[in-house]
Protein backbone atom coordinates (compact mmCIF):
# COMPACT_ATOMS: atom_id res chain seq x y z
CA UNK A 1 0.00 0.00 0.00
CA UNK A 2 1.57 3.41 -0.85
CA UNK A 3 1.47 6.17 1.88
CA UNK A 4 1.88 9.71 2.02
CA UNK A 5 4.56 10.90 4.62
CA UNK A 6 3.13 14.36 5.91
CA UNK A 7 3.88 13.97 9.39
CA UNK A 8 5.18 10.48 11.59
CA UNK A 9 2.19 8.64 10.91
CA UNK A 10 1.89 6.79 7.81
CA UNK A 11 -1.91 7.09 5.89
CA UNK A 12 -3.07 5.83 2.95
CA UNK A 13 -2.38 8.26 -0.14
CA UNK A 14 -5.07 10.30 -0.19
CA UNK A 15 -6.54 10.49 3.47
CA UNK A 16 -6.17 13.18 5.56
CA UNK A 17 -6.69 13.01 9.16
CA UNK A 18 -9.50 14.89 10.54
CA UNK A 19 -7.62 17.33 12.95
CA UNK A 20 -10.00 19.37 15.06
CA UNK A 21 -8.22 22.76 16.64
CA UNK A 22 -10.52 25.12 19.24
CA UNK A 23 -8.99 28.95 20.47
CA UNK A 24 -9.46 30.44 23.25
CA UNK A 25 -8.89 34.06 23.79
CA UNK A 26 -7.56 34.12 27.79
CA UNK A 27 -7.10 37.34 29.52
CA UNK A 28 -4.05 38.27 31.13
CA UNK A 29 -4.78 37.33 34.39
CA UNK A 30 -5.36 33.67 33.21
CA UNK A 31 -2.75 33.16 31.21
CA UNK A 32 -0.52 34.34 34.22
CA UNK A 33 -1.99 31.65 36.60
CA UNK A 34 -1.74 29.28 33.98
CA UNK A 35 2.28 30.54 33.45
CA UNK A 36 2.61 29.61 37.79
CA UNK A 37 1.55 25.94 36.87
CA UNK A 38 3.14 25.51 34.24
CA UNK A 39 6.27 23.01 34.81
CA UNK A 40 9.90 23.52 32.89
CA UNK A 41 9.27 21.99 29.10
CA UNK A 42 5.75 21.83 29.58
CA UNK A 43 3.28 22.87 26.79
CA UNK A 44 0.30 25.30 27.23
CA UNK A 45 -1.74 23.09 25.51
CA UNK A 46 -0.50 20.01 27.66
CA UNK A 47 -1.33 21.71 30.58
CA UNK A 48 -4.69 22.52 29.52
CA UNK A 49 -5.18 18.63 28.46
CA UNK A 50 -4.11 17.83 31.79
CA UNK A 51 -6.98 20.23 33.40
CA UNK A 52 -9.45 19.20 31.42
CA UNK A 53 -8.85 15.65 31.84
CA UNK A 54 -8.57 15.99 36.28
CA UNK A 55 -12.09 18.28 35.52
CA UNK A 56 -13.64 15.47 33.27
CA UNK A 57 -12.68 12.59 35.92
CA UNK A 58 -14.00 14.54 38.90
CA UNK A 59 -17.26 15.08 37.30
CA UNK A 60 -17.35 10.89 36.45
CA UNK A 61 -16.48 10.90 40.09
CA UNK A 62 -19.26 12.79 41.02
CA UNK A 63 -22.20 11.51 39.14
CA UNK A 64 -20.88 7.60 40.25
CA UNK A 65 -21.24 8.70 44.13
CA UNK A 66 -24.82 10.66 43.47
CA UNK A 67 -26.20 8.11 41.97
CA UNK A 68 -28.76 6.59 43.30
CA UNK A 69 -27.88 3.05 41.42
CA UNK A 70 -24.57 2.93 43.33
CA UNK A 71 -25.01 1.97 47.20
Amino acid sequence: MATARSNKYDYPVGYEPMIETETLELDRRTVRRLDSLLEPGETYEELINELVSIHVASELNSVRTDSPLIE
